[in-house]
């Protein structure tokens, strides 16, 4: 995608607009992120986002009016502008949408409120009423994808054995908005507070402890465990966690990072890290079912 192909497409959906610097933006890993600097033609200079789709996660237009509806609603998304599937000026459906001035890094020592602040939010998406939103995807049931991820090697057959046999069964509460993907990299920080929840692609209706066991385990990724344990208390505080339904999803949501986790460029010692916390979560959650291995 170059600068003239981005350009060709802003002349069609923001006319009144000259293009004055592209950004790559780090940190995107399923889809291509620019943001676009615009002079407009009465004087006044801003900031959008491009965001150039994927081949997983929802479709464009699917996500736009997900995007569109809690918009409205109130939550913090950035203000989608448009969206395009045509290919026409960029091989790729796209959304153009508002940028959102803020930070998405956070202290490293997990310091201030900002772990209740992010559990309140996890909290607030999964009361979300549902009704008004467009067809999504159902997530209530990790166990039949979960013998496809699991680990191999002798450490782990026992569990596999009994990950091949009948589940739990799948939730059978109302099926709740998920993100999909809430970690720090997804949030906006502006003054001690989200400004912008980002990065929609994996929304879905289903179990809300599918969305809070990814992310116990970004959070793990980069903190310790009891910066970690005050996320987990908060959320807990707003909607009392099954811990024994919350463990089945969280060895898939480790399996399945284990998994994929070669095809996200990372480092190599970010990998490596990254995948003896996935490990360590596999055990624990086994262990906490009484599968330990």
């Amino acid at each position: 995608m170059t600068a003239e192909d981005i350009a060709a497409a802003l002349a069609t959906h923001v006319p009144a607009a000259r293009l004055r610097a592209v950004a790559r933006l780090k940190g995107c890993v399923s889809a291509d992120v620019f943001r676009l600097d615009l002079a407009m033609t009465d004087g006044v200079e801003r900031s959008i986002v491009l965001r150039a789709m994927g081949k997983s996660g929802l479709e464009s237009t699917q996500e736009f009016a997900l995007l569109s509806a809690l918009r409205a609603a109130g939550l913090p998304i950035p203000r989608p502008i448009c969206v395009d599937d045509s290919r026409r000026h960029i091989d790729a459906p796209y959304i153009l949408m508002d940028f959102v001035d803020g930070a998405s890094e956070i202290p490293p020592d997990l310091s201030g409120a900002r772990p209740e602040v992010m559990a309140g939010s996890l909290a607030s998406i999964h009361q979300f009423p549902t009704a008004s939103l467009p067809p999504l995807p159902l997530r209530v049931d990790p166990w039949p994808e979960l013998p496809g991820f699991l680990p191999s090697g002798a450490e782990w057959q026992a569990l596999r054995d009994r990950c091949a046999g009948p589940g739990p069964g799948p939730f059978v509460g109302t099926p709740v908005l998920l993100h999909g993907d809430f970690w720090p990299q997804n949030l906006i920080w502006r003054d001690g507070r989200i400004a912008a929840i980002l990065d929609w692609e994996d929304a879905a209706l289903g179990d809300p402890l599918s969305d809070l066991a990814c992310a116990l385990l970004e959070l793990k990724y980069l903190f310790d465990d009891a910066r970690v344990g005050r996320f987990y208390a908060a959320y807990n505080h707003h909607a009392p966690v099954d811990p024994h339904r919350l463990a089945q999803w969280q060895i898939y949501v480790a399996s399945a990072a284990q998994h994929h986790m070669g095809a996200w460029g990372l480092e190599p010692l970010r990998e490596a890290h990254m995948r003896q916390t996935t490990l360590r979560q596999i055990r624990e959650a086994a262990a906490g079912l009484g599968m330990g291995v």
